[in-house]
């Protein structure tokens, strides 16, 4: 989901039951679980950097085969962290969005 549009659309739904106001914030949770998920993401691969710098190049684990892995691994678990509100980046970014629409 484009992050832009899930913070100025609501889509039509076929369900009228839910309340417009109720859609926005559900997107707008998910795009900011998005952010906090792309931007840990960033973290770790500079930290992987910095440890790719310390590691040797003969190490026999060092592979291009496993930094993919390595990088697999990472973004589901940046994924995974920002669905449970791993460092809180989400619901900081709802709250300051959310006061400025009332």
């Amino acid at each position: 989901m484009d992050i832009l549009n899930a913070l100025t659309s609501v889509p039509h739904s076929a369900d009228d039951s839910v309340a417009p106001a109720t859609v926005r914030e559900n997107h707008l949770r998910q795009a900011a679980q998005q952010f906090e998920a792309i931007f840990m993401r960033q973290m770790l691969k500079e930290m992987r950097k910095v440890d790719a710098l310390l590691d040797s190049k003969d190490n026999p684990l060092h592979s291009d085969a496993g930094e993919m892995m390595q990088g697999l691994y990472d973004d589901a678990l940046c994924d995974s962290l920002a669905k449970q509100q791993g460092m809180g980046i989400a619901e900081l970014i709802v709250k300051q969005l959310s006061a400025q629409k009332e």
